[in-house]
């Protein structure tokens, strides 16, 4: 299939989140009971974060699976774990925004800039907690214990993360490390969570898993791409964050081990300077040029082909359809 005659990514997930609609809606309903019963302090400025609604793509891709077995869809389990995943992405966010010094989210005030960082971190804090407030009645120990894993797995990422800002040898299997904890583990964990709620085996089940760390790992690949303007169209944050905050990311590594001692070199002494202006913009042209962009490109769309591969052997549902058309239009993904 041409990319070019393909309906973008915001049509597509527009269409495929209709046909859950219900499930996500009921979703907000939980969402909006846990920050209306919130104690005071934490109620309006919670109420005023989900207020800031985001993609729902993770929901979306654990409702799809959910609901694509022979069984009929438990409503209530699939909206209380949608809540648990919506709510620890939240979390994340608000986390992710005060260490990157992100001014903006969803075209608002981050919650750092807005409360204070310590009041932020408490906010984020109390949101992660409501995340797994919202499974704990879930019938199958399995849920609850993924989402707990992933939230381990996002942290984990963010401080390997950390730990490694600004150092311009960084590996691809460092970086995919990273990615996969701060990025992938929650999407593996929505379609994880969704086959277990469609009674699929063990084996599907972990099949479904993978599908979503694939699908997670091209979100986060894209999402470096975005963050140097590559493809970006409305774009909710500003550009050149990972530039800024010293952050070495797949085109970065790829531009590395393509030029010369000396085009390194230079290449580093511009990142040390990245907040001047037109700085980022001759990163970019440097990094277009040796063709870095493009096998990040390449390597987003075979992560994509692997998914893909993976959905071709759940049941052909109506859902799993909506899914794998969901999964392609990610290679379009412009905000």
């Amino acid at each position: 299939m041409n990319p070019a005659e393909h309906p973008s990514f915001q049509a597509v997930l527009a269409t495929v989140r209709g046909k859950v609609q219900n499930y996500l809606d009921k979703s907000d309903e939980v969402i909006a009971e846990v920050a209306r019963t919130a104690p005071v302090g934490v109620s309006e400025r919670m109420t005023k974060l989900i207020a800031r609604k985001g993609k729902k793509i993770r929901s979306t891709i654990l409702s799809l699976i959910a609901t694509s077995s022979s069984e009929p869809a438990d409503e209530s389990r699939i909206a209380h774990a949608c809540a648990g995943i919506e709510l620890l992405h939240l979390a994340s966010l608000v986390h992710d925004d005060i260490i990157d010094e992100t001014t903006m989210r969803r075209g608002e005030r981050t919650a750092h800039v807005e409360w204070g960082n310590k009041v932020a971190v408490l906010i984020g804090d109390y949101i992660l907690s409501q995340a797994m407030c919202s499974v704990i009645n879930e019938k199958s120990r399995e849920i609850p214990l993924t989402l707990s894993t992933a939230a381990n797995s996002l942290i984990v990422g963010e401080i390997l993360e950390l730990d490694n800002a600004g150092d311009m040898n960084l590996s691809r299997s460092k970086y995919n490390a990273i990615i996969e904890g701060k990025t992938a583990a929650l999407v593996e964990a929505s379609a994880k969570i969704g086959a277990i709620i469609a009674g699929f085996d063990a084996q599907r089940i972990e099949a479904c898993g993978k599908l979503g760390a694939h699908f997670g790992l091209a979100f986060q690949i894209i999402d470096d791409l975005l963050d140097y303007g590559i493809g970006a169209t409305n774009l909710d944050k500003a550009k050149f964050t990972d530039i800024s905050n010293g952050l070495v990311t797949l085109p970065l590594i790829y531009y590395f081990e393509s030029v010369s001692a000396e085009e390194k070199t230079e290449l580093q002494n511009l990142l040390k300077r990245a907040a001047e202006p037109g700085v980022p913009e001759e990163i970019c042209k440097r990094l277009e040029t040796a063709g870095a962009f493009e096998k990040a490109k390449e390597t987003a769309m075979q992560h994509i082909a692997d998914a893909m591969e993976i959905a071709d052997s759940l049941p052909m549902t109506e859902h799993i359809e909506s899914l794998k058309t969901f999964l392609y239009s990610m290679t379009e993904r412009g905000n």
